[in-house]
């Protein structure tokens, strides 16, 4: 079994409400649990970043489950304008506890995202666009530490 993780970026539709974030981690914790997918999704600025973990195998020949899991996400109208980011085999999961757990930064208190932001790029505002993968995965693992103190 070889493991991949992949990190994009999208930028979500302009009438994007809390239902739909709430359907899309619906629907991503039932797909990706039957996959072996892990991985988190942030929202925030209108933006997406989101990292996908999982196996190169399964039951696909040719193709990655995540691979597939990207496509699939992909094709959705909630959002456009995809951006790969990166996509590398790794040694373990980053966030093997979630399926898919979603941070909306606007729940989160705003000064210590904005500032674990700037740590990681050169805005306040979620710019994966112009972020390396390192820093979008150092951000997306802080702010998942953020996300469990708050809850």
């Amino acid at each position: 079994m070889s493991l991949y993780r992949l990190i994009y970026s999208s930028y979500a539709k302009s009438d994007m409400g809390y239902h739909d974030l709430k359907d899309i981690m619906e629907k991503s914790e039932n797909n990706n649990r039957s996959e072996g997918v892990t991985g988190l999704l942030c929202y925030g600025d209108s933006i997406f970043l989101q990292i996908l973990e999982g196996d190169s195998c399964g039951a696909l020949r040719y193709r990655t489950v995540i691979s597939k899991t990207y496509h699939r996400i992909a094709l959705d109208t909630r959002h456009h304008t995809p951006e790969l980011i990166e996509f590398i085999p790794i040694e373990s999961r980053l966030f093997g506890v979630w399926s898919m757990k979603a941070v909306n930064i606007s729940d989160l208190n705003s000064q210590q995202v904005r500032n674990l932001i700037l740590k990681y790029s050169a805005s306040t505002t979620l710019q994966p666009h112009t972020m390396t993968s390192q820093q979008c995965l150092n951000l997306m693992q802080a702010l998942a530490i953020l996300f469990e103190k708050a809850i």
